[in-house]
């Protein structure tokens, strides 16, 4: 699927919804109403916009539990850590993800080793950066992703909280599909175009050679991409 006809690109590639995320993830929990302050977007404008993102799996919500009479609120929440419940889907997609990778390594002339943590978290990186639009290569030390031709940089040079929420995003990934890969730190553009994601492991398993997962952002989130 070309990138700019994939869902995941087409709902990151606005600026609006970057917003929102990114409020997200800077204040935790959030109502739609604190939101469309935050973001100066109508109600109706916003929960447009939550909805693409909940769909894509970039957003969660959940009915507020309260004592007090009256209509319980709905509270939006950045999808973050590992989340193993029914009807997750970004457990979806990772499993979806992996079946993907699977399909791929059947049909190369390589041995691999199928269903591993690290196999899981490899095939979920590169098909979220591949959905994305990035193209990303994983340089020879393991521990460092250079994402070339950054299909956001004209936004993100302008905003650059832009990278912060792409760093937000690529670090979930790798805790959701909880294996020995961790995402550290995001540099944006350290070449023309051209950010590093810095990982790190904690095991010494060899990484598939046949993958090139890929991205970079500060864990601090001062950095981005």
């Amino acid at each position: 699927m070309p990138h700019h006809q994939s869902s995941s690109y087409r709902t990151l590639a606005s600026f609006s919804r970057i917003t929102l995320l990114h409020h997200l993830m800077q204040r935790g929990t959030m109502t739609v109403g604190d939101l469309a302050e935050a973001a100066e977007l109508h109600h109706n404008t916003t929960r447009e916009h939550l909805q693409r993102l909940i769909r894509d799996g970039f957003v969660t919500w959940e009915v507020e539990h309260r004592e007090a009479k009256g209509r319980p609120r709905i509270l939006y929440t950045a999808a973050s850590g590992a989340d193993s419940r029914d009807g997750c889907i970004r457990e979806a997609q990772a499993q979806a993800s992996e079946l993907r990778g699977d399909q791929v390594r059947q049909m190369l002339p390589i041995e691999a080793v199928l269903h591993s943590p690290l196999q899981r978290q490899i095939d979920a990186l590169d098909d979220h950066l591949d959905q994305t639009g990035f193209d990303a290569k994983l340089a020879a030390d393991g521990r460092h992703v250079h994402l070339h031709e950054c299909p956001y940089s004209e936004m993100a040079r302008v905003h650059p909280e832009v990278c912060r929420v792409h760093f937000g995003l690529l670090r979930g990934i790798l805790e959701q599909t909880d294996g020995p890969l961790s995402a550290d730190a995001l540099h944006p553009f350290v070449e023309r175009n051209t950010c590093t994601l810095e990982i790190s492991r904690t095991d010494y398993e060899p990484l598939p050679p046949e993958r090139d997962p890929a991205v970079a952002v500060g864990a601090d989130g001062a950095s981005s991409a």
